[in-house]
């Protein structure tokens, strides 16, 4: 399947999807690997880890955007040369891609039961809220992907998910949301972007407070 879902939410802002179901044969074809590209390709070992890496690069191509022009600074995050923000997130089945000007972070995660023995560890005090109802392992997922784009936007070592990464309270369903970080005397502003599939969901986090 080709890009599956392309959101535009500004002029200087997107996030693009790809369901993966091809095989590595049919995803392979177009693509031009960088040296670097090729790399990181083969210490992939798992077929799906390879799939969801060059899924991005499809995606790459569809944003045109020259993976020439990519680097991964020391916390592994991308960085373009243009100066444009990049996030990169794929797991099982899709992966997904946001740019955009401001600060970013964006993640994807199909949804896993176990996602409810682990939620001790990156739940703040004030998130149990995800934890009600039958869509249980639902918020928890959206949770997480929150959390893990808000890391990767602020991009700082040692984060505590648990105490530092705050989401409001969302409805299952929501679109929009926003989340607090809190790191040494300062607090940052996040607002949210909610993606949900049936079997995965996503987040976007940008940051306002600039």
């Amino acid at each position: 399947m080709p890009l599956n879902n392309r959101i535009v939410l500004s002029d200087d802002l997107q996030i693009l999807i790809w369901h993966i179901e091809e095989s590595m044969e049919e995803i392979s074809q177009n693509l031009t690997l960088t040296p670097e590209d090729k790399n990181r390709l083969q210490k992939r070992k798992k077929s799906n880890h390879q799939k969801g890496f060059l899924a991005t690069r499809k995606l790459f191509l569809a944003a045109d955007i020259d993976p020439s022009n990519l680097r991964y600074n020391a916390m592994g995050a991308p960085v373009l040369k243009s100066g444009k923000k990049l996030s990169i997130s794929h797991s099982k089945t899709v992966a997904g891609i946001a740019y955009g000007t401001k600060p970013l972070g964006f993640d994807l995660e199909c949804y896993q039961e176990k996602i409810i023995n682990i939620a001790n560890r990156f739940l703040h005090p004030e998130e149990d809220f995800a934890r009600n109802g039958d869509t249980a392992i639902r918020k928890l997922t959206l949770l997480w992907t929150a959390k893990e784009a808000l890391y990767k936007a602020i991009q700082q070592p040692g984060i505590i998910f648990s105490q530092q990464l705050l989401i409001a309270p969302f409805e299952w369903g929501a679109e929009n949301g926003t989340a607090k970080v809190f790191i040494q005397d300062k607090t940052l502003d996040f607002s949210l972007k909610f993606i949900v599939g049936k079997s995965y969901c996503g987040t976007l986090a940008v940051q306002n407070n600039l």
